[in-house]
């Protein structure tokens, strides 16, 4: 068991983080999920495997973040910053993006994948693999959807990843960021193209792909680059 690559998942009790979790085991990585609270567990919890933990974390929360980081026996191969939360789709001054609204959007989707790499850096190996899922909706030129407040917070997360990787490049760490394509999840709503299983399976087939060479680059889910 110990000799097996282990990928570290937050978001990781439903929707893409939970298919992810699924294709890591199939791929016979050793997986960490971490979920943000106790409210929608029922399928990851009732996954039996022996290459399985799961954690209660909160991206927001420096000191939740440490608590895991203290329990961890094993280093980090993969480090997957997925939890990420969109507050609608209605215009700007819509009650979709109230103020507090705001505020979560932009805490969970940058804030968190700022502290959770931070604080769960000195666990990650040599040579490591930092990947943030972030969005087609954050690059300039995509014309769609105005969900103001969450594609402010994927283009801000594409932009963490770049100043991240210039960070550390130099230590041998890969840093990159995916955009998982349209998912039929509850974000991504019932008519999207991809199931989570087919963005999933695509997603851990790349990233088991990623050298330095990759670091510094926003990928969509097939392994092309997309310009932003």
């Amino acid at each position: 068991m110990e000799n097996k690559n282990t990928i570290f998942i937050t978001g990781a009790n439903r929707g893409i983080g939970l298919a992810l979790v699924k294709e890591a085991l199939k791929k016979n990585l050793f997986v960490i999920a971490c979920y943000r609270n106790n409210s929608n567990i029922k399928i990851l919890k009732s996954i039996n495997n022996d290459n399985l933990m799961t954690y209660e974390l909160d991206v927001t929360n420096e000191l939740s973040i440490k608590d895991v980081e203290k329990k961890l026996t094993r280093k980090i191969d993969y480090l997957v910053c997925n939890a990420g939360v969109n507050n609608g789709y209605g215009s700007f001054d819509s009650q979709d993006h109230s103020q507090e609204k705001i505020r979560e959007v932009l805490n969970v989707n940058v804030v968190g994948p700022i502290l959770t790499t931070r604080c769960l850096l000195d666990k990650i190996n040599d040579n490591g693999k930092i990947i943030y899922i972030s969005s087609i909706m954050g690059v300039q030129k995509h014309e769609g959807s105005r969900a103001t407040a969450y594609r402010a917070s994927k283009a801000a997360v594409n932009n963490v990843m770049i100043s991240i990787s210039n960070d550390l490049k130099p230590k041998g760490i890969v840093v990159t960021a995916f955009h998982p394509g349209w998912v039929q999840t509850d974000m991504g709503g019932p008519n999207a193209t991809l199931t989570p299983e087919e963005s999933a399976s695509s997603l851990i087939e790349n990233f088991l792909k990623l050298n330095l060479s990759h670091s510094g680059y926003l990928y969509n889910f097939d392994g092309s680059i997309i310009e932003f």
